[in-house]
């Protein structure tokens, strides 16, 4: 049996060719990219967008996943009537006509839109922010949407609609501080200001976008220094590489060999890593490779940490993540395989794997010690500070101090939404509380997760809404056939072939007339 309702689309944050939107913070870091466009829908996901950051010698993203119920979200839907695309307002009316081929969640109050092969955003009031001309649209970021044109050529956008830099740059960098590392046609560097002004006249032969206050520039002298906002160099040009700041200290390399100073420019750990084999400081502590292993590094170049694994990640919130290779094995049945999240709120249980075929991961605190065993079958990476473990084909909850919150027992499991989560006990779906006790008895064929106090569940045939003690607060009647997730107070419901929309009274909206809606989180297509 499953264990939700299918979706048609992933998540509304949804990608075609050649629009770029981030998803929730760890779910791109299941997949361990840095910019990684959103899950995939029916068209493919295009390449991660240009920015002036170096790639090369940038630390493994890791980012502990937020539930998708907590993001930040206005009270609309996204409809289909036809082939088109509107978005409908709680009081029934298209507050976006139903005239593109594709609309995406962007923002709290706007979509991306789609028409032909060209995007542009457009206010949930449908206002045009951003003409939907555009091959690309970058995630927005400091209220910048950073677009490109079928030229590949670069631009941006301020949440008001002004265009603030014109689209004829060959990069344009994220806004940090107010300013944007902008790579001219003549392969040169500049800096803008949000307001579309020239930081300073200086033209630079490489640069990168400004971190806590400073930015690296490579001068005509062909070493690297920083520049602070107002344009000044105020740490001399004296180094061969320099990277951005972080934590207070910069990577910088001499003779082919990295080492960290501060804000000052003074020298706080000599040059001795080769190129590629430290990376920056996070959560205190830096990583470096060594001959087999890795290990970590505090602020005074002191090696605190020796791992025993050669593929870790860097700390976040106390623990760093582990790998290790395993020979290839089948996990329910089913061989393992490099699998994404295809929906946004994973279920975990049979068949189910989300890292490579010979990977195994765990987690290890700052005392180097494996809280979490890379010995167990399974382990998800943590969402709301909760992860989820598969031991002895059974399925759990652990904390970040390893402790079980649902001990390993279940077919399969979801990660907790309004502090309840959903397991499997045989073929039937119920939910436990964060004190690990059954709150609702499973019973149920299907479920979905809960969302604004009630959750929508099958029955045999019947499909209907619990809330959090397990009591239907209303009764369905027998014309909806199909149901949704509950959404900033409505659900879809499909009536007679189409879907409309109900409230937490169980009555009817927004009535049927949509051939597909979708929700910020989630599709209705079902079952």
């Amino acid at each position: 049996m499953k264990s939700r309702w299918k979706l048609s689309a992933t998540l509304a944050a949804m990608t075609a060719t050649g629009m770029l939107y981030a998803m929730p913070a760890g779910f791109a870091a299941e997949a361990q990219m840095q910019n990684a466009p959103a899950t995939k829908t029916s068209a493919q996901t295009s390449s991660a967008a240009m920015t002036a950051q170096p790639a090369a010698q940038t630390a493994p993203a890791h980012k502990e996943m937020q539930p998708a119920a907590q993001q930040t979200s206005k009270p609309f839907a996204v409809v289909r009537a036809g082939k088109k695309w509107g978005a409908v307002a709680p009081s029934g009316s298209l507050a976006i006509p139903a005239a593109y081929d594709q609309i995406a969640s962007y923002s709290a109050d706007a979509v991306a839109v789609r028409q032909g092969k060209t995007w542009g955003i457009v206010r949930m009031d449908g206002t045009v922010i951003v003409p939907a001309i555009y091959k690309t649209i970058q995630p927005l970021s400091a209220d910048v949407i950073i677009v490109s044109d079928a030229k590949d050529k670069v631009g941006a956008y301020n949440t008001a609609g002004k265009q603030i830099l014109p689209v004829e740059y060959l990069a344009v960098g994220p806004f940090s501080d107010g300013i944007s590392c902008v790579q001219r046609n003549d392969k040169k560097y500049v800096f803008y200001r949000q307001d579309g002004s020239l930081l300073t006249n200086d033209v630079y032969d490489a640069a990168y976008s400004f971190s806590e206050g400073l930015a690296p520039v490579k001068t005509t002298s062909g070493k690297y220094g920083f520049i602070d906002t107002t344009g000044t160099l105020i740490i001399p040009a004296a180094y061969d590489w320099a990277d951005g700041f972080q934590e207070g200290l910069s990577r910088v390399e001499i003779k082919k060999k990295l080492g960290f100073i501060d804000k000052s420019g003074t020298m706080v750990i000599p040059p001795q890593y080769r190129l590629g084999d430290v990376w920056d400081f996070q959560d205190g502590l830096a990583m470096v490779k060594e001959k087999k292993y890795r290990a970590f590094i505090d602020k005074t170049g002191a090696k605190v940490i020796q791992t025993r694994y050669s593929d870790v990640m860097p700390f976040e919130n106390g623990l760093a993540e582990v790998r290790r290779e395993v020979k290839v094995g089948l996990l329910g049945g089913f061989l393992t395989s490099a699998v994404s999240f295809a929906t946004g709120v994973p279920t975990f249980g049979v068949g189910t794997d989300l890292i490579g075929e010979k990977t195994k991961r765990g987690y290890i605190d700052k005392t180097g010690a494996e809280i979490i065993s890379t010995k167990n079958d399974y382990n998800s990476i943590f969402m709301d500070g909760v992860a989820l473990v598969r031991v002895k084909s059974k399925w759990g909850i652990v904390d970040r101090k390893g402790a079980y919150v649902i001990e390993p027992k279940y077919k399969a499991i979801h990660f907790f939404y309004d502090d309840l989560a959903a397991v499997q006990d045989g073929d039937k779906w119920g939910f436990v509380g964060r004190d690990g006790k059954i709150v609702i008895e499973p019973k149920y064929d299907e479920v979905h997760d809960f969302t604004d106090g009630l959750a929508a569940v099958r029955q045999g045939t019947k499909k209907f809404f619990i809330d959090k003690t397990g009591r239907a607060p209303f009764l369905l009647p027998n014309s909806i056939t199909d149901i949704g997730m509950f959404n900033d107070g409505f659900a879809p419901v499909k009536i007679n072939g189409k879907w409309g929309f109900i409230d937490h009274t169980g009555t009817v909206v927004i009535p049927p007339t949509y051939d597909e809606v979708l929700t910020h989180q989630y599709t209705t297509d079902s079952l």
